[in-house]
């Protein structure tokens, strides 16, 4: 009767102390009585012709899972009078191959399908020597079994959990999947939308135009809401005055007379080589801008140059506001597609520049 326990604890400074490590050629290993209450999970790794291992009246519960993986020629193991309650196949199936002897007595035994099924059908199957066995292994818990011998407890209601564990877990996988995409579409669906687009085009054979090399009749369509045209006329006719080779598609100006309005936005859209969207709040409330004006322009966007359309910040706007209105953000565009009108009036001449 000595105590060891201290020894395996993983409580110790220095981790557990292996003192069975190199003793390869032990066969017989008596460790009873010696109050252990844990064991580590490679203190038999090295010892592979252990025949006999007794580790009766300890305290021992749970024991790791490859601790006897290494057992192939265990003959005689006793764990007699520990506070065992479980007896699965991972933990003693290697340890259990190749036994004669096993001495399990006296254990508080769970008897529910987790804790002892394996067990329940290996002792009925096995010839291995299992003494008092109908006597001295009874069931603890749960209440209703307390006191029933083990190797009577009824398997047949445990049905084999394999098949519903991997329902469980396609079942878990397709709800993870279905719960990503859903955040997928929710937070970058405008994204995939515009590449798709993108692609679908360059698939079915169009290819972006290099724009400098055509001729157009406008340097740029604007596309603003009806609130904001005088601000539009006042900055847009100026920059014209300024630099006599810009000339910009403003509807009230430029729209032919007689020709449907819906009409006149597109083929206006055709003869410009950019499209500029003057963007403020309005813009967002516009009702023709929203369902016309800006498919159309993303739509030549697509078709030939991703760089032809401008945004133009008059106010600060969030971009979930902008693709909630007008389905567009700002990561569709190029960096230099983005533009903010500067609040201090000595910029403006840099802004034209730009």
């Amino acid at each position: 009767h000595n105590n060891l326990a201290r020894l395996w604890k993983h409580a110790n400074p220095g981790g557990p102390i292996y003192f069975l490590k190199g003793l390869s050629h032990l066969h017989i290993l008596n460790l009873e009585s010696n109050g252990f209450d844990e064991i580590p999970v490679e203190v038999f790794k090295d010892l592979f012709e252990l025949k006999i291992i007794d580790l009766g009246l300890n305290n021992l519960n749970t024991l790791p899972a490859s601790v006897f993986n290494n057992q192939v020629s265990l003959k005689s193991l006793n764990l007699q009078k520990n506070l065992i309650t479980s007896v699965e196949k991972k933990v003693f199936g290697p340890a259990f191959r190749n036994l004669t002897e096993l001495d399990m007595r006296f254990n508080p035994f769970d008897c529910t399908c987790e804790s002892i099924a394996w067990f329940v059908n290996w002792i009925n199957e096995t010839h291995t020597n299992i003494p008092e066995l109908s006597s001295h292994y009874l069931c603890n818990t749960p209440p209703h079994y307390h006191g029933f011998p083990v190797r009577l407890f009824d398997t047949s209601s445990c049905k084999d959990s394999a098949p519903f564990e991997l329902f469980f877990m396609i079942n878990t996988s397709i709800l993870l999947i279905f719960i990503f995409i859903v955040l997928l579409i929710h937070f970058e669906g405008w994204r995939i939308s515009f590449y798709w687009n993108v692609s679908v085009h360059r698939v079915l054979g169009f290819k972006e135009i290099d724009r400098q090399t055509e001729q157009f009749e406008y340097a740029a369509y604007i596309i603003h809401a009806y609130k904001d045209k005088d601000w539009v006329w006042e900055h847009f006719s100026s920059m014209e005055k300024e630099d006599q080779s810009l000339k910009f598609c403003l509807e009230e100006r430029d729209f032919e007379a007689g020709v449907f309005e819906l009409e006149a936005i597109v083929n206006s859209i055709k003869r410009s080589r950019k499209i500029i969207f003057v963007i403020t709040h309005h813009l967002l409330k516009d009702p023709l801008c929203k369902r016309f004006k800006v498919h159309h322009a993303v739509q030549q966007a697509i078709e030939q140059n991703l760089d032809s359309i401008i945004l133009v910040f008059l106010e600060e706007i969030p971009d979930y506001k902008l693709n909630h209105a007008l389905c567009l953000r700002r990561g569709m565009f190029k960096s230099h597609c983005i533009l903010n009108w500067p609040v201090q009036k000595e910029r403006i001449g840099a802004f034209h520049h730009k």
